[in-house]
């Protein structure tokens, strides 16, 4: 299946359209400065002894999934996970959230289940929903695109970059609840050609598809803020868009996955549906890992025991000198933009 197919999307295309954009953006406040290069998961702003944390995100086509069954309150979780995850990865804490919806029309059902999964999200990420904006543009949008920003604070001596990660550090996987927020182009176009209908029950499954689907993305914020002061951390990545490639830009390392965790079912049909390889589902979807972390041997057995009982965690691989991802069960290499 080539990319081309409509199958996976052109991320270097992505990339290079992304990079080009962040050329242009050369102005920069002589004040207050931003910590690090643009390309992270989060972005940083230097306040003294503290740095603010910025993030941006959305749920892209999923929408159009929740559309079709008229189910939002999802989406509005999905929306805050999504935020939110990112701003962790630094060792930051979320603390409010704007958000923005784009529509082409009024309706107040949708209003409603959205604004019930948006405080549900910031109730399990334990953030304020300080404002937004909501915009009518029927010529732009043919549904509905739902969006946010999110601010975090973070102890400048204390950020997570991922620079100290090194050759002998393991990776562990923090269970995803299912698909997340991601892949939706893909996923949808698997339904359509194999004729899966949103309200038949999904292969192998006793839910209906669009359940199954629309299962909200879990929000890591209060596990990963409990763990920051006992395990020494050295970088997290967050894998939404782009799959197990996200971890390369913690640091230009070799990550080797010797025994990645078994995916759900549902990335197993989907596969199987789409004839997708192994190499496009890595990088397309999270496979099971909604959340990695990474440290050093000595801080193996305090970082299980303190998070066993309340997500499924696993070791997944290891980090070598060189660089790349490995997954040698499936002779799988992943390398290019993530």
């Amino acid at each position: 299946m080539s990319e081309t197919s409509g199958k996976i999307l052109d991320r270097k295309g992505i990339g290079d359209f992304t990079a080009t954009l962040i050329r242009q953006l050369k102005y920069r406040r002589n004040d207050f400065k931003s910590i690090g290069p643009m390309g992270g998961f989060t972005s940083l702003i230097d306040l003294g002894n503290i740095a603010l944390a910025f993030n941006t995100d959305g749920v892209g086509t999923k929408v159009m999934i929740a559309k079709e069954i008229n189910k939002y309150e999802s989406i509005g979780i999905d929306c805050v996970a999504m935020n939110v995850n990112d701003t962790i990865t630094c060792g930051a804490e979320p603390i409010a959230m704007l958000d923005y919806l784009s529509l082409n029309n009024l309706d107040t059902g949708i209003a409603r289940e959205l604004g019930i999964g948006l405080n549900v999200g910031a109730q399990m990420a334990n953030i304020s929903i300080i404002g937004g904006e909501t915009a009518m543009v029927p010529d732009i949008v043919t549904s509905l695109d739902v969006a946010g920003s999110v601010i975090g604070i973070v102890q400048k001596n204390q950020i997570i970059t991922g620079e100290r990660i090194m050759d002998g550090d393991l990776i562990f996987s923090l269970q995803s609840s299912g698909i997340h927020s991601n892949g939706f182009t893909t996923v949808r176009k698997i339904l359509h050609d194999n004729d899966i209908g949103l309200n038949d029950k999904f292969p192998g499954e006793n839910k209906k598809t669009a359940d199954l689907i629309l299962e909200p993305t879990r929000i890591y914020v209060k596990e990963i803020l409990d763990i920051l002061n006992i395990v020494d951390i050295k970088g997290m990545a967050n894998i939404t868009g782009g799959g197990f490639k996200n971890i390369v830009r913690l640091k230009d390392m070799k990550y080797v996955f010797d025994d990645p965790a078994e995916p759900q079912n549902i990335f197993k049909k989907l596969q199987e549906l789409g004839n997708m390889s192994y190499s496009q589902m890595y990088e397309t979807f999270n496979m099971g890992t909604g959340f990695m972390v990474v440290i050093d041997q000595d801080s193996k057995t305090d970082f299980v025991s303190t998070l066993k009982t309340r997500v499924q965690i696993k070791e997944i691989g290891h980090v070598e000198n060189g660089t790349g991802i490995e997954i040698p069960k499936f002779e799988t290499n992943l390398a290019g933009y993530y």
